[in-house]
């Protein structure tokens, strides 16, 4: 194991790597962004290229044809947007009067007029936190500004922004040309020499990713222009700014969809006409909005790429936020496909699997060890929740071998090593035992009748862990077919083999788990093998996390049957039954529902 010395070195380089990554991110933000925008539109367009292909243009012209429409209806929206926010700066200066109507109504629809009581309170408390202050004398100054420092002001953006989106235009052209060879220097960084599974890795996660931002891309336009209709339609102006900016936002996770409805709603507000008391357009706009947001996250995206790409909704917000701190604007429209394209990343190449950690909404620990986890936090309601989900979805008997008796193994293992004193080791055999009973309940009922039960027997190997897990293992049985009897934990050798003799059963069930365990359960097969040979003797090695027992279970001698699941326990019991009722001793009485009794066994 990695000493604290080097896991503090592996923190503090982590640290360091990813604020000096963060840094080169912010402080290099005009090459990546160009970069980010050429990766996404390479992505998007992908799939219409190849369509371009398949009707036998080649790639170059497929490339050209599909870049050069891309330029048309970017040079086209971007014209008429310019031109209605122009419109609306000249045009909202002469609706001053109105706006100042509406927002006087609106305060006095509020608080009041200034003559009521909590209109004064209002404003006596707005003139105590920020009061006017007194009027200086103002001098004015004429400055003449040169002819190049306004070219400065001006032209220093233009350029920066002109050059950013050459660069990108161009880089987009160039990864459609050269995608295989794109692909192979990937695969060549990430294969490790498994050449094959890492082309498989890569070339599903481009599909799936460029599949995904298309459709994303289709969803959104669509629903801009859905808005765009229905603003025209209302009557308000500059629908296709708003209708625009709808589009942009909608890659906003969660939020983009209500800040992009503000500005229209607003604007409807301070220019609305007479119909509806001043209200009806306003309110019309706000439930086409709300409306079409409903059906296109209820209706249309299901559809289109399921209901859910796997990402956490925390993760999507703190992405949202991060890459705006890092990039602005533009790295907040970019924050859903960005964190998408991380996402999906991690799903496929192992050397990014901690992205679906810290992006996906699958659980982070997996069911048994979130039940062990609660229980060493002494959270046994949570813990109950935990193991009482897996046996509603996957059933009582599942719950039971994948979530209880795991459990109880890590319990075990922290204990050995030292992690778990013995009173919280106690506390989580017992909490364990109790959610067993919970989940027992849950368990149908059995039907039908034996004239006779076979008479079994569980013995636990060593300790109260194996004991638990002894007394799950008899609530798992048909009490129609069986009569069990659990042994304890604290009873010497001699005195299980004592109890052999008075209760005399068929079968003889051991009980243990991993870690250990081992040698103590062959000395008890030793035992009873060579007093009692005609008993059957089985072994539930249960807890084991691999598919086959592990090297120490394969010396158990003197056993009718190892199992590592208690499914095949009481499978390989199924099966032995027919062949165990003419073995079954004569006078044996016939119980009705017999409770699991506590005997005990375990050191010698």
């Amino acid at each position: 194991m990695a000493s604290d010395w080097q896991r503090a070195l592996v923190a503090l380089s982590a640290t360091v790597v990813g604020t000096a990554l963060i840094a080169l991110l912010f402080w290099a933000r005009s090459i990546f962004i160009p970069v980010t925008l050429a990766i996404f539109l390479s992505f998007v367009l992908a799939p219409v290229v190849n369509r371009l292909q398949r009707r036998g243009l080649g790639r170059t012209t497929a490339v050209i044809v599909t870049v050069g429409l891309l330029v048309l209806v970017t040079a086209g929206v971007g014209a008429a947007i310019t031109q209605q926010v122009t419109q609306l700066a000249d045009t909202l200066p002469d609706k001053r009067d109105t706006i100042r109507q509406k927002v006087t109504a609106a305060k006095e629809w509020v608080v009041g007029n200034g003559n009521s009581r909590f209109g004064e309170l209002i404003d006596d408390v707005s003139n105590a936190v920020s009061p006017k202050p007194a009027t200086p004398p103002m001098v004015v100054e004429t400055q003449s500004s040169s002819f190049t420092s306004q070219l400065d002001v001006y032209l220093g953006p233009a350029a920066e922004f002109l050059g950013q989106a050459a660069f990108t235009f161009i880089l987009t052209v160039f990864m459609l040309l050269k995608r295989e060879d794109l692909r192979n220097r990937m695969i060549r960084l990430l294969g490790s020499g498994k050449v094959t599974t890492t082309t498989k890795a890569v070339d599903d996660a481009s599909q799936r990713i460029s599949r995904y931002l298309f459709s994303q891309l289709m969803v959104n336009s669509a629903f801009g222009a859905v808005i765009t209709v229905g603003l025209f339609i209302l009557g308000v102006k500059y629908c296709l700014l708003w209708g625009f900016i709808a589009t942009l936002m909608r890659y906003v996770p969660y939020i983009g969809t209500w800040v992009g409805l503000i500005p229209p709603v607003l604007f409807s507000f301070a220019t609305a006409p007479d119909w509806g008391g001043g209200w009806g357009q306003p309110v019309a706009v706000l439930v086409l909005f709300i409306g079409l947001e409903t059906f296109c996250n209820n209706v249309v995206e299901p559809t289109l790429y399921g209901k859910s790409m796997g990402l956490s909704e925390v993760a999507q917000l703190v992405a949202a936020a991060f890459w705006a701190f890092l990039w602005g604007p533009i790295g907040l429209i970019l924050s859903g496909p960005l964190t998408v394209c991380l996402l999906v990343l991690g799903r496929h190449v192992r050397q990014f699997e901690f992205f679906v950690v810290l992006l996906g909404d699958e659980p982070a620990l997996e069911p048994q060890v979130a039940f062990y986890q609660r229980l060493t936090a002494r959270d046994q309601d949570e813990a109950a929740e935990i193991a009482l989900a897996v046996a509603e979805e996957r059933g009582p008997d599942a719950a039971f071998d994948q979530v209880i008796i795991p459990a109880l193994c890590l319990a075990r293992r922290d204990h050995d090593e030292g992690d778990l004193d013995k009173a919280d080791l106690r506390f989580v055999v017992g909490a364990t035992r109790e959610v067993a009973e919970e989940i027992a309940e849950l368990r149908a009922p059995t039907s039908g009748a034996f004239e006779s039960r076979v008479r079994v027997l569980v013995v636990p190997a060593r300790d109260e862990a194996e004991h638990v897990t002894a007394e799950v293992f008899a609530m798992t049985l048909d009490s129609t077919r069986w009569e069990v009897k659990v042994a304890g934990d604290e009873t010497l050798a001699s005195e299980l083999m004592e109890l052999v003799a008075e209760f005399r059963p068929v079968v003889v069930v051991i009980a243990t788990m991993p870690p250990g365990g081992v040698s103590h359960a062959r000395y008890l097969l030793a035992r009873m093998r060579q007093r009692f040979p005609d008993v059957k003797l089985l072994v539930g090695r249960w807890g084991c996390e691999s598919a086959v027992l592990d090297p120490r279970s394969e010396t158990i001698k003197n056993t009718d049957g190892i199992d590592r699941t208690l499914a095949d326990t009481r499978k390989r019991l199924a099966e032995m039954h027919p062949t165990l009722l003419p073995q079954k001793a004569s006078g044996t009485e016939r119980l009705t529902r017999a409770e699991a009794e506590l005997v005990g066994t375990a050191g010698a």
